[in-house]
C-alpha cells in the first residue's frame, strides 16, 4: 500500500495559498512530539482518505482506501516522518485548533485532516 500521508498529490489549491490561509507557524519538533504522538489523524491526501495513529512506541496504525496497514513514525529537524517500509517520507506540521496540515519541504501541500485525542477508532 502507498501511505497516504507520504505521496504528494496534485491538488486544486496553490500550496502559496495553502500555507499563506493558515495563521499558525509549522511545529517544532517538541511541538510535533507533545500534540501529535498518541493521537489520530482523519484527513486526506488528494483523493485518498486515511486515519492514522502514532503509537508512542514509534509506530503508525492506519487505515487507508486500501485497509489497513502499519509503519513507523519519527521527528527529525522539526518534521514528522512517516516510512513504511517503500520510502520514508518527513513533512512540516502545522496545527491550527484541530485542523492540520502536512508540507513537504518544496511547500506544497502533502495532507490535510483533523487531530483527534487518542486513539478512537482502536486501530
Amino acid at each position: 500500500m502507498i501511505r497516504p500521508l507520504a505521496i504528494v498529490l496534485p491538488l486544486l489549491v496553490s500550496p502559496v495559498l495553502a500555507a499563506a490561509a493558515w495563521a499558525a507557524d509549522p511545529l517544532t519538533g517538541a511541538q510535533i512530539q507533545a500534540q501529535i504522538v498518541g493521537n489520530t489523524v482523519e484527513g486526506t491526501a488528494g483523493d485518498v482518505e486515511y486515519t492514522e495513529f502514532y503509537a508512542t512506541d514509534g509506530t503508525i496504525h492506519g487505515l487507508g482506501d486500501d485497509g489497513p496497514y502499519a509503519g513507523q513514525w519519527s521527528i527529525e529537524n522539526d518534521r514528522m516522518c512517516f516510512d513504511l517500509g517503500e520510502t520514508k517520507e518527513c513533512d512540516k506540521v502545522q496545527l491550527d485548533g484541530s485542523k492540520i496540515q502536512l508540507f513537504a519541504d518544496d511547500g506544497s501541500l502533502v495532507a490535510v485532516g483533523e487531530l483527534k485525542p487518542g486513539n478512537p477508532g482502536n486501530l
